[in-house]
């Protein structure tokens, strides 16, 4: 199991919003939470399917890249990390 923990910045919802992004990174699925304030928050995952091709193999990286995309296709939260990774 890997945890990360990243400030973003929230690009598409209004003015540029900060918020921080908590992901799990377990061996065939991956949870994460993107948190603002205690009342505004979204929770997303992904498991291991043949059509996404996993993400054991990706270095850190390429799967927070991945982290991104999946927030934007299935929460519609365009973010970009705030800090140098």
């Amino acid at each position: 199991m890997r945890e990360y923990e990243r400030q973003i910045a929230i690009t598409n919802h209004g003015p540029v919003a900060t918020a921080t992004l908590k992901v799990v990174r377990l061996p065939t699925s991956w949870y994460a939470v993107i948190w603002e304030s205690p009342e505004r928050y979204a929770s997303f995952s992904q498991d291991r399917t043949e059509l996404n091709g996993g993400h054991e193999h990706l270095g850190d990286d390429d799967f927070l890249d991945r982290v991104r995309i999946v927030a934007s296709f299935t929460q519609n939260i365009d973010f970009d990390y705030a800090e140098v990774r």
